[in-house]
């Protein structure tokens, strides 16, 4: 009971009077002039703003325009020298195309020719061949025909001597015959190596 009567005795009439009284506004014609100008002073300002900020948009506009012409400019400034630049190397890759179409048929025609040519030096190589086969052959022909025609020369140097020792005389010298055909008696043939030897009995 004593704290309900301790918590209705807190809102007295001491604490009443501590609340700030409210201000009658004052409506005085220099009150409302000075109100009158800061309002237009404030409108002022704000138009000013406004305006500043209008100028600055269309100046950033502008500015965004003429960049973006001059992109664009560049743009097609650029564009138009690529597809010139394009232009020049297709016609730069036609031509290099036309000049290695052109290589390729020269390098077929020497081509064809170096294969001719060395279809003629095979031919010829193998002609050398058969000459220098058939040189050897006629070189080997050659010595046998030589050696033939020495063999027949002794034999018939021999059968000379063989016949001046036969148609000698009695008492002539024959020594030198004999001699002779000591060294060529080899050359003789059978039969007449008999008569020689038959010859030479006789004398003894």
């Amino acid at each position: 009971m004593d704290l309900k009567r301790r918590d209705s005795t807190e809102g007295t009439p001491e604490d009443a009077g501590n609340v700030p009284e409210k201000k009658p506004e004052d409506k005085s014609p220099k009150a409302l002039k000075k109100r009158e100008i800061s309002v237009f002073i404030y409108t002022t300002v704000l138009f000013v703003v406004a305006l500043l900020l209008i100028l600055i948009t269309y100046f950033i506009q502008e500015h965004r325009n003429s960049a973006l012409t001059d992109l664009t400019t560049q743009h097609g400034e650029l564009t138009a020298q690529v597809l010139q630049n394009i232009e020049e190397l297709q016609t730069r890759n036609e031509k290099l195309r036309d000049e290695l179409d052109q290589k390729e048929n020269e390098l077929e025609a020497v081509q064809d020719e170096l294969d001719a040519a060395n279809s003629s030096i095979e031919a010829m190589l193998a002609e050398q061949a058969t000459l220098e086969q058939a040189n050897q052959a006629a070189a080997l022909e050659k010595e046998a025909l030589e050696r033939d025609l020495q063999t027949q020369r002794n034999k018939t140097e021999a059968l000379g001597l063989l016949a001046a020792l036969l148609s000698t005389q009695k008492g002539e010298d024959v020594s030198g015959i004999i001699a002779q055909l000591e060294t060529q008696k080899a050359n003789l043939d059978a039969a007449y190596l008999n008569i020689y030897n038959a010859y030479i009995e006789n004398m003894k």
